[in-house]
């Protein structure tokens, strides 16, 4: 059910089975979703779409989440963005790196908690 209202979350992961259940997930609410599985598509989408919010993959083919992060906060026209950063690694290695990002949930996650932290924001004003 896409509608005027939908927003638009871009996807970053390599592997398909995860980007599309993730995919799936946030279409069933609603969300129009582009997926990306490496971090060259992933800028070139950024560049071109109005993206509200990026979900990225920590580990990435030849790069990581954490050059989506650093790109999207040193462009000043989509620095705003919320970011949620899923990873295998630990949450608290990665906080230990302050990195900028609205969220970090480590793998496995219940889809349930990355819709709602998608939700919640996406329902926050910017």
């Amino acid at each position: 059910m896409i509608n005027d209202d939908a927003k638009t979350i871009l996807v970053i992961e390599d592997e398909d089975f995860i980007s599309g259940m993730v995919a799936a997930s946030l279409k069933e609410e609603g969300h129009h979703v582009i997926i990306t599985s490496d971090l060259k598509s992933s800028f070139i989408v950024l560049d071109t779409e109005a993206i509200d919010l990026v979900i990225s993959d920590v580990m990435l083919p030849f790069a990581g989440g954490l050059d989506v992060v650093e790109y999207v906060r040193s462009h000043k026209s989509i620095s705003h963005t919320p970011i949620i950063l899923v990873t295998g690694m630990d949450k608290d290695i990665l906080g230990a790196t302050e990195v900028k990002v609205s969220a970090i949930l480590t793998k496995p996650f219940e889809m349930i908690d990355l819709v709602d932290r998608v939700n919640a924001l996406l329902e926050t004003p910017a």
